[in-house]
């Protein structure tokens, strides 16, 4: 099957799983999507059983697939961007200091809870695999994905203050996963590279400040451009797009966080954009050139966040549809399947100690809504970051274990937790709303 058939058919089943969900199953798209893949998914592998030839092609195909990369090199800026660009900054910023304390400890507290609770589940039941592994388990598990949860909680209108804290810590807890699976790869055996906490510690700075820095920058002179071109809004356009494809193989080739990168740009210009446009609502002194456009320059962000949001969901539909059809190249087993409950059970178990601990710690000094704890537990969902990092596991015995759980959280967490957050953010709302 060659590659412009290959994309022929892919574009034509994102188009009829879009519809099936639109007219028939009536979900949010991604996971409406991501069932429709999968009972799709089911049927190429029983025609594939009865031994039809486009079956197994198209199942080939499937397997060959560089998912990980895929997802990394191309999708991931492009959706983090789009996610930043359509958040609150002012109110991001002004819960900056619980965002970072949530993001850090969430994220390393799920990481080393989960990776130790697999390790000895696993020893438990006859399958020991090194700590390295285990814990490498949990830096792919605790990262969480803004794509899936962001979407539901803003149909449900939860309480500002907990969007920005749950949308903050998944737009920049990719970073830290990141960092992490890079450093519990080198200990993976059967070839160790010498790890140290020093050496950990430059990583983590040189991924996130830089990818931090390399944003913030690029943000700023996509800013400076956009700014000039009130009048074409095709160019600003391009411009964005330049941001975030540029910024990703600038990032790559600095060795620095492209998902961090991606998502401090987008905040970066749309914080520069609601400023503008703040300035230009309350009567400030604009420059001569901005007064003369300012209708224009008022209405950018907008129409930059309608493209985006179509971006966003063209790309979500591929992510999610690739996703489904991930499951025919892993190689499932009984032993893996009946460990999967348990392994949610200790994900699930791990992400509510993670967010227990700082919002324990911040409670002290500031107030927040009621649930707060309940919906950031529960809005925790792993997506294509998740399956993206197992699918970069090096070759190994290893390699299809740490597949098949992680695929099973995932599934999990978006058809579970996904389809029951909104039930449960309008409970929080409500009881915000009489309390």
């Amino acid at each position: 099957m060659s590659s412009s058939e290959t994309f022929g058919i892919f574009v034509v089943l994102l188009a009829a799983l879009s519809f099936l969900n639109s007219r028939f199953f009536k979900l949010p798209p991604t996971i409406g999507i991501l069932i429709g893949g999968l009972l799709l998914a089911g049927g190429v592998a029983a025609l594939d059983r009865l031994g039809v030839p486009l079956a197994d092609q198209f199942q080939a195909t499937v397997t060959s697939l560089p998912f990980g990369s895929l997802v990394f090199d191309w999708l991931l800026g492009f959706l983090l961007f789009a996610s930043a660009i359509q958040i609150n900054v002012k109110l991001l910023f002004e819960e900056r200091l619980s965002v970072v304390a949530v993001t850090l400890l969430t994220t390393l507290t799920t990481l080393l809870t989960l990776g130790t609770g697999l390790f000895y589940l696993l020893q438990w039941v006859g399958l020991p695999v090194p700590w390295a592994a285990a814990l490498l388990f949990g830096a792919i598990v605790a990262p969480t994905d803004p794509v899936a949860a962001l979407p539901l909680l803003r149909a449900a209108r939860v309480p500002e203050k907990v969007e920005s804290l749950i949308a903050g810590e998944s737009l920049f807890n990719d970073g830290v996963g990141v960092v992490a699976f890079t450093v519990l790869v080198a200990l993976l055996p059967p070839v160790t590279q010498d790890v140290t906490v020093w050496s950990t510690l430059l990583l983590f700075g040189r991924e996130m400040l830089g990818g931090l820095a390399l944003g913030a920058a690029l943000g700023w002179v996509a800013f400076a451009f956009i700014r000039r071109t009130a009048l074409d809004e095709n160019t600003r356009l391009v411009i964005a797009l330049a941001l975030v494809v540029g910024g990703n193989a600038l990032a790559q080739r600095l060795e620095v966080s492209a998902p961090v990168t991606a998502v401090m740009g987008g905040l970066t210009l749309v914080a520069l954009l609601q400023l503008v446009r703040r300035k230009i609502r309350q009567g400030g002194t604009l420059a001569q050139w901005e007064a003369e456009h300012h209708d224009r320059l008022d209405t950018i962000h907008d129409h930059l966040a309608t493209f985006w949001n179509f971006v966003d969901y063209l790309l979500n539909a591929a992510l999610f549809t690739l996703m489904a059809f991930e499951i025919l190249s892993l190689d499932l087993g009984w032993p893996l399947l009946a460990l999967l409950p348990a392994v949610i059970a200790l994900a699930l178990g791990a992400r509510a100690l993670g967010v227990w601990l700082p919002i324990t710690l911040l409670k002290r000094h500031e107030t927040f809504p009621p649930y707060t704890r309940r919906l950031m537990v529960w809005s925790g969902l792993r997506g294509g970051v998740t399956l993206a990092l197992a699918f970069n596991v090096p070759d190994g015995e290893l390699r299809n274990m740490l597949l098949v759980l992680s695929y099973g959280v995932v599934v999990f967490s978006l058809l579970v937790q996904g389809l029951t957050i909104p039930a449960l953010a309008r409970r929080a709302t409500a009881t915000a709303q009489t309390g």
